[in-house]
């Protein structure tokens, strides 16, 4: 007696090849759909983490929200959230050290500014743009904004205070602070959407498109509080 083995012909081995593509096929969708949600969710820890650095920059500050530079004129310009050198042009980039802005004492952490999805951010520095209508914009712009007290708002659950901008959606970058307005708009790189911080400290996903359809650059209103 002698055993004997019996190997693989062509067809069979081509059955099980067929059969692992079609398992990869299913599981590569969902595991990158997993790993998505993953670093989704860190986006919006970021956003939970500098919310309450906003918090203790508050009681520390006479219940008034952090300063924001932005544009040509806030290049270099200290004070803000941020801080940042040079400005999108053809032939240059905007970069930013969030270690000189006035919110890094509170949060002592480069990382929280950075969505992981958000390539120019993590380039640049910066993920996320403050709400132009949580600031008082002077005019003429000077490239300083200084913030709003707490009161101001009647309903802070509405109010957005920091979110996701986007090349994607019409800017060169993201910028500090300007966010819904008609050139900076919001990233849809979390599934056509972002996350969004409100003054009251909550985090929700938007569409994109939503977000601006539902006003929460204004509260849920069509203008900016005390304008």
């Amino acid at each position: 007696m002698y055993n004997k083995r019996h190997a693989f012909t062509l067809i069979e081995l081509l059955v099980v090849i067929a059969i692992i593509g079609i398992i990869a096929a299913i599981l590569f969708p969902v595991f990158a759909k997993a790993r998505e949600k993953a670093r989704q969710i860190v986006c919006a820890s970021n956003l939970k983490q500098l919310s309450l650095a906003v918090g203790m920059y508050v009681e520390d500050n006479d219940e008034v929200l952090p300063n924001v530079t932005g544009g040509p004129p806030g290049n270099g310009v200290t004070s803000g959230w941020v801080y940042f050198t040079g400005f999108d042009t053809p032939t240059g980039t905007t970069n930013f050290d969030v270690t000189k802005g006035s919110l890094y004492p509170y949060v002592k952490s480069k990382g929280v500014y950075v969505c992981p999805d958000d390539s120019v951010g993590n380039r640049n520095g910066l993920s996320y743009a403050m709400n132009d209508c949580v600031e008082n914009v002077p005019n003429p712009f000077l490239g300083l904004d200084t913030g709003k007290a707490l009161a101001t708002f009647d309903s802070a659950s509405s109010m957005m205070l920091l979110g996701e901008e986007g090349s994607e959606n019409g800017s060169a970058s993201t910028n500090d602070g300007g966010l819904g307005n008609a050139t900076d708009s919001f990233s849809g790189r979390h599934n056509h959407g972002s996350e969004i911080l409100f003054v009251d400290s909550h985090v929700k996903w938007y569409d994109y498109g939503r977000a601006l359809a539902a006003g929460v650059q204004f509260g849920g209103g069509t203008t900016c509080p005390g304008s």
